[in-house]
Order: structure tokens, then C-alpha cells, then sequence
């Protein structure tokens, strides 16, 4: 007989026989292993298909079926259960081989059960004698010993298989691992079925929830879902109002107290969420500085998810749990597509809200326009607009008249208390103060036809308001050039009390002939150009109700002049008849300007030719006398020179103003335009330039035809500034349009000049043809923009050049050779 190496064998025992070794019991030992290793396989390739059945369950019976049938038939297992966690108890759903029904739900914070016990430490749990555990639960059967094997997926329990029998310690290790692998197919399985029942169930949920019809109801719904779909204990709903976060619905924690928590604060998980737009967990609140406690000391974990609208943030879910680490990605991406729903709903109620309010407010301005016509006075109508803004929702209104200059010469005020009434009067802005408000560096603060200026902007705040930004409301309430508000923060919602809100009543002619106010919004909320939209039908009727009063007054002024003068009709006449001859003679002067503008085409061609040649023959002479010639020839030369270049600069400016003009369109840049012009004007060392052009809005514009225009409105300051001064050019980009200012801080000009400016052949300078700003102004035309200027003896000049971003005609310019008085209109004098 030969000797067998001991590592051959498989677990069988040696024999010795005669003192020699045998290899019987080996081989006996290799005949069971390779039997159980079989007989594993099979059970092991069994369960495979048990799994691939699990996959495509649809519910939960199913996989409870086809568990047990598996623990059963393939397992062999006599007495088989299954017990699913819900919530903090573990409770039996499905068993098989027992003789009797029964029920049976266990704590899982408790001491009794085996299977609690692997569902506590998420490992499986083996009592070969149950008579010898304290925490066995005796049923019907004569049960001996107990396997039972939790179900996991990741790190969280969903249940516990669990299998007995009558022989003492009837299961071995292969029973074990064969019940973890059934275990861990049975956990993907109710994990994939309980996810798609989730995900059906919050589907429906959020069709309820978009039929919610209040805040309260959508609340209410949402905790039931939180609670009831997704299991969560303790769960709450925050809205965001105004800069605050609120809590507006709990279950399980202590709302007694309001809480409310600013938004730009430090303190609440939940305040994190909103301010970031995502989803913030903390595993152990206890280790987060932030974590507020709402009456649940024993919390120890938390989940917030905010609810967004696009990029605006709602309000946020939060689920809290007395468990460490109690949330995984699961549970995230659940109560994300709940709050995803909520924000729908809650969108859908403001919208609804909204559309409510303004049905009423809608038909509360109807019934107001018509009181409105019946009313003769001015000032009744002009009270009546304003009760009819009052009750769209701002609680006090003021109409006041202005002259031409912007001061106010009446006033009609609603919601305002006689002190408030008389503050009015004495903090009452002059009119040079409402045409800064009304002039671009207000731009920004533009809604529609309203300008809405917020307390909280510093720059605000010292230039509207009069205070310092630092300065405390108490003291700022004293010296602010505006009347305060009654109200408080508390009392609105994303509106300060001191906020203000204005708009100018034109004309259609674009004339001011009055201001509206309003503050103290019923809401609390700011305005919106949807919600101001209405309102500005009361801008136009109130300014023609105010045109048609001064239209009455100067009608009625000129019936008494006419019955006071009508001995003076002769004089009358003539006056009439002065200015129908000077209305001629600027009609036959716009002819002869015609004329000469189609001269200038013919000539301007004809005289380049011999200017050709005297440039020409001017440079023949100089390369012949050279650079030691006679130096009063040379200097005789020169001034040909200048004088040739001269002529030329006057031909062309008379041929650019002849002809039609066409763009030749390329993308370039404020910063570029204005750069390569002042590289093109020499500025003296006394005038300091203030640029303040930014690289972008990239637009498209004629390069070449743009630089002249300011190369020509930069020199005219310089000229304007002899002993220096500051030249600002500044650039900016209002809605599909670019806007620049060039400002001087020069002698200005009187009115006289501002309506003759843009005249050709009008000039105030000693030497020049009058053509400069005339074909700026028909290059700015060309680009489909306009130009305008503001000036004042004395205060400087400012012209504003507004351009497209991307010209719609090539071709333009005045389609005519002379526009008379026409470019006055857009001109207007500083006071």
C-alpha cells in the first residue's frame, strides 16, 4: 500500500492498519465532498433561475411566493418565514410549513426575537438550541433551532428570511450561505418592487397635489406623502417669505413656536439648502454647528431638499431621523421628486393666486375707469385714478403736476395721513432731482414705464434716500429726503417699507407733465413688470387727463386774450403774417440747402482733381528742393499742405453728407470704437479722460463710419474745455441696444445753439463748414440709433449715442439732403 500525503485528502480521517498508513477513510472523505459540492452547485445554479424569476416580479406577493418557494423546494427548508421592517418594527408578512395562520409584529428596539436580532446588527443569527436563547419567541411547532438572515441591500435591512427546525442544531454553514445568497436576491427584489410602488405612488401623489387649491392643503398632502409614502417619522415643510425661511407644517416636531429663520444667516440645515439650491445631509447633526433643534432633542441625523422652480428656490422638505446616519441616496432621490412635485403645485397656487388677484384688481380698475369719465374736475379725476391704484394693492398713492422744469405745482395724494401729507411738502424733490431719476443712471432700476428703487442698495440709498448706507433705520427715518413708511419688515414679504417706486406721466409726445408714487404694496411683495403691466393704462390716461387740463387752461388763457386783444386783431395779422413770410423764407432756404446739396455732389468730384494735382505738384517741389532748401519756400509748401488737406476734409464732408450712406457691417466692441478715437484726437495734459466702456456687449456696426462720429464728438469737448476740465465717456447695454455718453465739463452751449445744432452749415467756431455733427448724426441714423444732447452754459455737455447691437438696413441715413428743425426735437436743456 502506498502512503497518501495528508493534503490529498479532503477533511476524511487517516487509518492505520499493521502500522501502516491507508487511504480508505480518504477516499470516502472525497466522495461526500464531491457529492456536496454537486448537490451545492445545483442548489446554488437553482437559485440562479430562483432569481431571474425574483427580477420580474411585479409585487410584492410575488416575491414573497417565490421566496418561500425557494427556501421550500430548493433550500429544503420544512419551516420558512419572511418579515419585512416597517418603520421600528419587524413584521412576519409571508410563511410556510407551520399549522396555524398567525401574526406577529415585533419592536425593533426590543430584546425578543432572533430574527430582531439580525435585523438589529444586520448580520445573520444562528441558535442551534432555541431553548437555550431567552430572546426566542415560542409559536405552535416544537421548534428546536432557528437560522435567520437579514435581507440587505447596501447597509439597510429591508427584512429577514428565516427558516426553524424540530432536530437540534439542524443547519450547517452551506445552509447559510445558501439562505444570505436567496436573502440577497429576495433584498434587490422587494428593493426594486417597493421602489417602482414609490415611484407609482408618488406619480399620484403629484397629480393630487397639483389639484391642491391652498398652501395648507398642499402642506397637508405633502407630509402625508413624506409620512406615508417614503416612511419618514419626522418630517416638516418650510416656505420661503421674503428673506425668511418659515416653517409652515411639521409631524413629530414641536411648532409651537413660529420658526422663522433669515436666510442670509448661519444657523438651519434647512436654511443651507435654500441658499445653495441642493440637497444637504448630515449624517450626525450633533458634529454640525448649523443644526437647529425644533423640540426633538434625541435627533440625530437630518435630510433637507430644497423645492425649486427652475433656479428659484420655494421653500425645502426636511425629514429628520433619531438614528445616525438614518438616509441614504435612495431616500434622497425620493423626497427630491416629491419636492420637484411640490414646487410644481406650489407654482401652480401662485399662478392661481395670482390670476385671481388680478381678475379683481382688473375689474376694480374697469369700474374705476369708468367713475374715472364721469368725474369733470381735474383734480377729481386725478383722485379718483388714484383710490383706483389703491386698491390694486398699494396702500399709499401720489399724483402730483409738474411744470416744464419738473417741480411739482399740485398734488393729489391717497392713503396718507396729514403729517405725512405735510412731510410731503417739505421733502419734495426739485425738478432737476426727477430728471436724474429719470435719466440713465437710473436705467437700472427700470420696470416698464416704473422705476423701482430698493432701501437695501447702498448707492440707493446715499443718492435717493440721502442718508449713508451704514447709517441705523431710526436715525435714517429723521433725515431721508423721502416720507417713511408706518409698516415693518415683519409686515412684507421680499418689500422694504422704505423701497420706492415711481413713474413719470408722459405724453405720447414723451412731454412729463406729472409723477406717480406708490409704496406700502398690500401683498408685501415686489413688483413685477407683469404685475405693474395694468397699471400703466393709468400712466396714459392720468397724463392725458393732466395734458387735456393744461390743454382747457391754456385754451381758456387764450379765450381771455382773445376778447382782451380783440381791438389788437390788426396787430395779430401782422404778427401772423411775419411768421407765415419767415415760414416761407426757411422753406426757400430748405431749397436753396437742396440745391446745394446736390451741387456738392458734382462739385466736390470735380474739385478733387485739381487739389490732386496741386497735392502733387507741392510734393514734386519739396523732393526737389530737399531738406536744406529754401526754408520759406518749404514753409509756404506746408501750409499748401494743410490748406490742400483742409479742402479735402470739406469736400469730403460734403460728399458724405450728399450721398446715401452704406454700412459695412463688422463685429467689433464699445472699447474698440472708443479706443482707436481718442488715438485719433490729441487730448491736452489739462483735461483728464474718464473711460468707463467695458469690452462687451460685441456688436456689429460700421468700425470706420462710428470712430469718426466720436473722433468728432471728442474734439468738440476738447474745444469745449480751453482751460481743461474732465472728458467721460461711458458705455452701456440697454436691452438689444448699446448706449454711450461722451461728457465734457466745458463752456456749454445756450439754448438758441442746441436748436440749431444739428443744422448743416451751422457752426460756432471760427473756422469749419457747419458738417461735422450734421453727418454724425446721419451716421448714427444709418445704424438705425439716434443721437441726442443735453447742455447748459456753463455746465458742460453731454451727447448720448444709442446703436443696435446689430443694424437691420445697410443702407439709410436722412433719406433727404436737409432736415429742418427736425433735430431739435431731440435735444434738451439741463436746469
Amino acid at each position: 500500500m502506498l502512503r497518501i500525503d495528508r493534503q490529498f485528502l479532503c477533511g476524511g480521517d487517516e487509518a492505520v492498519l499493521g502500522g501502516k498508513y491507508v487511504r480508505v477513510a480518504g477516499l470516502i472523505g472525497v466522495s461526500r465532498d464531491v457529492t456536496e459540492r454537486k448537490l451545492l452547485e445545483e442548489r446554488l445554479s437553482e437559485l440562479n433561475r430562483y432569481a431571474q424569476k425574483l427580477n420580474k416580479a411585479k409585487t410584492l406577493r410575488e416575491v414573497y411566493r417565490l421566496t418561500l418557494d425557494a427556501m421550500e423546494k430548493t433550500l429544503g427548508f420544512e419551516y420558512a418565514s419572511i418579515l419585512i421592517v416597517e418603520g421600528d418594527s419587524l413584521r412576519l408578512v409571508a410563511h410556510r410549513g407551520y399549522s396555524k395562520v398567525f401574526s406577529l409584529r415585533l419592536p425593533l428596539d426590543g430584546d425578543r426575537g432572533i430574527t430582531v436580532r439580525a435585523a438589529r446588527t444586520g448580520r445573520s443569527v444562528y441558535v442551534p438550541d432555541v431553548r437555550k436563547d431567552s430572546a426566542y419567541i415560542r409559536g405552535g411547532e416544537s421548534i428546536l433551532s432557528e437560522l435567520a438572515v437579514p435581507m440587505k441591500v447596501g447597509k439597510k435591512v429591508l427584512g429577514v428570511l428565516n427558516v426553524e427546525s424540530q432536530k437540534l442544531d439542524a443547519f450547517n454553514e452551506d445552509d447559510k450561505k445558501l439562505l444570505e445568497v436567496l436573502a440577497s436576491h429576495a433584498a434587490v427584489a422587494i428593493d426594486n418592487v417597493k421602489r417602482q410602488e414609490k415611484l407609482a405612488a408618488l406619480n399620484a401623489c403629484g397629480r393630487r397635489l397639483s389639484r391642491a387649491k391652498s398652501v395648507g392643503e398642499l402642506c397637508r398632502q405633502t407630509l402625508y406623502a413624506m409620512k406615508k409614502i417614503l416612511g419618514f417619522k419626522l418630517v416638516d415643510v418650510l416656505l420661503v417669505r421674503g428673506n425668511k425661511l418659515e416653517l409652515v407644517c411639521s409631524i413629530g416636531l414641536d411648532c409651537s413656536q413660529k420658526l422663522r429663520l433669515p436666510l442670509d444667516g448661519d444657523r438651519g440645515i434647512t436654511v443651507r439648502a435654500a441658499r445653495t439650491g441642493r440637497s444637504v445631509y448630515v449624517p450626525d447633526v450633533r458634529k454640525d454647528r448649523a443644526y437647529i433643534s425644533a423640540g426633538v432633542h434625541s435627533v440625530l441625523s437630518e435630510l433637507a431638499v430644497p423645492i425649486k422652480l427652475g433656479d428659484k428656490v420655494l421653500g425645502v422638505l426636511n425629514v429628520e431621523s433619531e438614528k445616525l446616519d438614518a438616509f441614504d441616496r435612495e431616500d434622497r432621490r425620493f423626497l427630491e421628486i416629491l419636492a420637484s412635485y411640490v414646487a410644481i403645485a406650489l407654482a401652480n397656487i401662485e399662478r392661481t393666486k395670482y390670476l385671481t388677484s388680478m381678475s379683481k384688481r382688473l375689474e376694480n380698475l374697469l369700474r374705476g375707469s369708468a367713475k374715472i369719465m364721469g368725474v369733470k374736475d381735474v383734480r377729481g379725476r386725478l383722485r379718483e385714478i388714484a383710490k383706483t391704484i389703491q386698491k390694486f394693492g398699494w396702500r399709499r398713492v401720489v399724483i402730483g403736476r409738474v411744470d416744464e422744469e419738473l417741480n411739482r405745482k399740485e398734488l393729489i395724494t391717497v392713503g396718507l395721513t396729514r403729517e405725512e401729507i405735510k412731510l410731503l411738502r417739505e421733502r419734495q424733490a426739485p425738478g432737476h432731482v426727477w430728471r436724474e431719476r429719470f435719466g440713465p443712471n437710473f436705467e437700472r432700476f427700470r420696470i416698464g414705464e416704473f422705476y423701482y428703487v430698493p432701501w437695501n442698495d447702498p448707492w440707493a440709498r446715499e443718492h435717493v434716500f440721502g442718508v449713508p448706507p451704514d447709517m441705523p433705520m431710526h436715525e435714517a427715518v429723521k433725515r431721508m429726503k423721502v416720507v417713511p413708511s408706518r409698516l415693518s419688515e415683519e409686515d412684507m414679504v421680499d418689500w422694504h417699507p422704505q423701497d420706492l417706486l415711481y413713474a413719470p406721466l408722459r405724453t405720447p409726445e414723451g412731454k412729463v407733465v406729472g409723477i406717480l408714487s406708490m409704496d406700502d404694496p398690500v401683498d408685501g411683495r415686489k413688483p413685477t413688470k407683469e404685475t405693474l403691466a395694468p397699471l400703466e393704462l393709468f400712466l396714459h390716461l392720468a397724463a392725458l387727463i393732466i395734458e387735456n387740463a393744461e390743454l382747457m387752461e391754456r385754451l381758456e388763457k387764450a379765450r381771455k386774450e382773445l376778447e382782451a386783444y380783440a381791438d389788437q386783431l390788426e396787430a395779430k395779422v401782422e404778427e401772423r403774417t411775419r411768421e407765415l413770410v419767415e415760414l416761407h423764407d426757411k422753406l426757400l432756404k430748405t431749397q436753396r440747402m437742396a440745391v446745394i446739396g446736390e451741387l456738392a455732389g458734382i462739385v466736390g468730384h470735380d474739385l478733387r482733381n485739381p487739389l490732386t494735382s496741386i497735392a502733387g505738384a507741392t510734393y514734386y517741389l519739396k523732393k526737389r528742393l530737399g531738406p536744406l532748401g529754401d526754408e520759406k519756400v518749404l514753409e509756404i509748401l506746408n501750409l499748401i499742405d494743410k490748406n490742400i488737406a483742409y479742402s479735402n476734409k470739406i469736400i469730403n464732408d460734403l460728399l458724405d453728407y450728399s450721398r446715401e450712406i452704406k454700412l459695412d457691417l463688422n463685429e467689433t466692441s464699445p472699447i474698440e470704437i472708443v479706443d482707436e478715437a481718442l488715438a485719433a484726437v490729441e487730448v491736452p495734459s489739462t483735461i483728464e479722460v474718464v473711460k468707463l466702456v467695458g469690452k462687451k456687449p460685441r456688436m456689429k456696426a460700421d468700425f470706420e463710419k462710428l470712430k469718426r462720429v466720436f473722433v468728432n464728438l471728442i474734439r468738440n469737448a476738447v474745444e469745449a474745455m480751453p482751460k481743461g476740465g474732465t472728458l467721460t465717456i461711458k458705455s452701456f447695454r440697454r436691452g438689444g441696444k448699446v448706449v454711450f455718453t461722451v461728457s465734457d465739463t466745458g463752456v456749454g452751449m445756450t439754448k438758441e445753439v442746441l436748436e440749431k445744432l444739428w443744422t448743416p452749415l451751422f457752426t460756432t467756431k471760427a473756422k469749419g463748414m457747419g458738417f461735422g455733427l450734421a453727418i454724425c448724426k446721419r451716421f448714427v441714423e444709418a445704424h438705425g440709433g439716434a443721437i441726442t444732447v443735453e447742455s447748459a452754459p456753463g455746465k458742460g455737455t453731454t451727447f448720448t449715442v444709442i446703436v443696435p447691437l446689430e443694424p437691420k438696413i445697410e443702407e439709410g441715413g436722412e433719406k433727404v439732403w436737409l432736415k429742418m428743425l427736425e433735430s431739435s426735437l431731440s435735444t434738451t436743456t439741463k436746469t
